[in-house]
């Protein structure tokens, strides 16, 4: 029997990626009208900015502000130029003012409903600051859904965060729990890691942290969320092998 349900928020529930890379191709073209070729900017942005500042501020949107201004700063250290204030500002303004209101996945919340309705559920969402992660959560109609005694939010999605979530509502056998999600690196692997199942949500344009092989192939994929959800609800949990 299926003791938990775990489902992932971002990109499972809501659209997050596209607003991001939204964001960053804004960054990227306002780079390039300053004269710093694409190739140059992604690569400074996603090898040597973006590593720094996951490690200094954590997920979500807090580090795009300076993420993205201090991607113009060192590019502008690496071709040996002085950077003009006002463009830093500009490049820090775009990350700074992305992200609105959460936009809900088509049949996201109705199957998340479905779910819950038929397995224990708990929603498992990775951000560095909860109360802005859980305003989300709650904007998107998730708590109208599931209790907020059922949101776990963490810095990470490690294995032993895993494991602390499954012992929180008292699921000693991983697997009896299967994970929801559409990232290998905060859903998938931490997940199978424990032992227990996993099915990924694909994602429709996979974020460079989450370019990682996964470390079993004992997963299922599905298209979207509630096409997992109709796959779980007619056959159970999904086979470890």
């Amino acid at each position: 029997m299926l003791e938990l349900a775990l489902v992932d928020f971002d990109d499972t529930l809501v659209e997050t990626a596209p607003a991001f890379q939204e964001a960053r191709e804004a960054l990227f073209r306002r780079l390039e009208e300053e004269g710093f070729s694409r190739e140059e900017a992604e690569e400074v942005h996603y090898r040597e900015v973006e590593p720094e500042l996951l490690a200094v501020f954590g997920m979500g949107p807090f580090r795009m502000e300076p993420s993205f201004r201090d991607t113009y700063l060192r590019l502008c250290a690496r071709r040996g130029i002085p950077p003009r204030m006002e463009v830093a500002a500009a490049c820090g303004a775009l990350g700074r003012e992305f992200l609105g209101h959460p936009r809900v996945m088509e049949g996201s919340l109705e199957a998340l409903a479905r779910l819950a309705s038929r397995f224990p559920t708990v929603l498992y969402s990775q951000a560095s600051h909860r109360e802005y992660q859980l305003g989300r959560i709650r904007d998107a109609g998730v708590l109208d859904i599931l209790p907020e005694s059922r949101v776990r939010i963490t810095p990470y999605k490690t294995l032993e965060a895993f494991l602390e979530v499954l012992g929180d509502f008292g699921v000693s056998d991983p697997a009896a729990a299967v994970m929801i999600g559409n990232s290998l690196r905060s859903d998938i692997n931490p997940a199978l890691l424990a032992g227990a199942q996993a099915v990924l949500v694909e994602p429709y344009e996979m974020w460079e942290y989450d370019r990682v092989p996964p470390v079993s192939p004992r997963f299922l994929r599905f298209p979207s969320f509630p096409v997992a959800v109709e796959h779980l609800l007619k056959n159970g949990v999904a086979p470890l092998s």
